[in-house]
């Protein structure tokens, strides 16, 4: 869920059209800096959206409900 959220959150926030992948390590690198302030924290963005386009995960019903990062 949280990889969902994070994906659709960077490509209306950054303009980052990525996948579930991706998703999830921006998700886990944000709880890594939020755990320990001051520290370098790097995601890699490994995937690309369009190939779940067919999924729905970029459906207009998942922006509207404010999920964020």
């Amino acid at each position: 869920r949280d990889a969902e959220n994070t994906m659709r959150e960077l490509a209306v926030r950054e303009g980052i059209f990525c996948g579930v992948s991706s998703g999830g390590a921006v998700a886990g690198a944000l709880r890594v800096a939020k755990a320990n302030p001051g520290a370098v924290v790097v995601a890699i963005i490994c995937d690309r959206g369009d190939r779940y386009l067919s999924t729905g995960v970029f459906g207009e019903e998942h922006f509207s409900q404010g999920a964020g990062i």
